[in-house]
């Protein structure tokens, strides 16, 4: 599967729902089909991208705080600082795709 950004998903939401009100609107099943068929397409596709950045965020979250943690142990406060960095981009992408 290619991966596929937020804005061509809702662009593809977009244009199906245009073909699906026109198709409507002016009695042809078919247009009003391929419309909902593209606006479910870039549903799923939009939904793909958040869950992909979500576990990014996660696993970033997560390697964030057991570096911080190693480094904490250890005494490497530079490292140790890095490594919060990264736990709160980590959570930021979380937050943004959820």
């Amino acid at each position: 599967m290619v991966q596929t950004s937020t804005t061509e998903a809702k662009k593809d939401q977009f244009i199906g729902h245009a073909k699906e009100n026109v198709g409507y609107a002016v009695g042809n099943e078919s247009l009003e089909t391929k419309g909902k068929t593209q606006a479910n397409a870039g549903q799923v596709e939009e939904t793909a991208v958040n869950l992909t950045g979500y576990v990014q965020g996660a696993i970033n979250q997560a390697s964030g705080v057991i570096q911080g943690t190693v480094n904490a142990i250890t005494g490497n406060t530079s490292g140790e600082a890095e490594n919060k960095v990264q736990e709160k981009k980590g959570e930021a992408q979380k937050s943004l795709n959820s």
